[in-house]
C-alpha cells in the first residue's frame, strides 16, 4: 500500500480530512490502493455526532461502484428515486440536501457528510441531517442490510455493526 503526498490538505475541506489519520484520505478503506491512482475518483462519507466524527471512510470508485453493485434492485431503486425526487441542488456542504435545513441547525446533533472526489477536486458534496438519514434508512431492504453488515465487519474488525451507521445514513447511492 503505496502511499502519496500527492493531496493537499488545502483543497480538501477539513471536515472531509480523516479524523483518524489526522489528514487527507490518501487510501481507500476496502482495497487500500492509493486514491489518486483512480481516475473515475472517490467517495468519502463521515458521521459526526455532536460535532465529532464517530464514522469515516474513502472508497476509490471501484470499490464504492462494486459495493452499490452488490445491493438489492429494491434498494437501488429506492434510494436513487428518493434522492432524485429529494435532493436539493447547490447545497454542497452548507446544508442538508435533503429537506434544506442549514447545517447550523442541526451541527451539534447527528448528520453525515459526503462527497465525490477528482483528485483533491471536490466534484459533489452533500450533507443529510439525522431525520432524513432515517427516512433513507427506511428504504434499506434486508438484503442491502447484509451486505452492508459485511462490509462493516470486513473494513471495521472489532466494532459491532449495530454500533455502526446504516448505508442509508451516508447516502451512499
Amino acid at each position: 500500500m503505496e502511499e502519496s503526498s500527492d493531496i493537499s490538505p488545502e483543497s480538501i475541506p477539513k471536515e472531509l480530512h480523516s479524523e483518524y489519520e489526522e489528514r487527507p484520505f490518501r487510501n481507500c478503506t476496502r482495497c487500500g490502493e492509493t486514491l489518486l491512482d483512480y481516475s473515475e475518483g472517490y467517495h468519502i462519507a463521515k458521521i459526526f455526532k455532536l460535532a465529532e466524527t464517530i464514522f469515516e471512510y474513502a472508497l476509490c470508485f471501484s470499490c464504492h461502484s462494486g459495493l452499490i453493485n452488490e445491493f438489492s434492485v429494491d434498494s437501488k431503486r429506492a434510494l436513487e428515486e428518493y434522492y432524485s425526487t429529494n435532493m436539493k441542488p447547490g447545497m454542497r456542504l452548507s446544508g442538508c440536501g435533503l429537506c434544506g435545513l442549514s447545517k447550523s441547525e442541526f451541527v451539534d446533533l447527528e448528520y453525515s457528510v459526503g462527497a465525490l472526489f477528482h483528485g483533491s477536486e471536490m466534484i459533489e458534496g452533500f450533507v443529510i441531517c439525522a431525520p432524513c438519514m432515517d427516512s433513507t434508512n427506511s428504504l434499506i431492504s434486508i438484503k442491502t442490510q447484509g451486505i452492508w453488515d459485511d462490509f462493516l465487519s470486513e473494513n471495521f474488525p472489532g466494532v459491532p455493526a449495530d454500533a455502526l451507521p446504516a448505508p442509508g445514513k451516508l447516502g451512499v447511492i
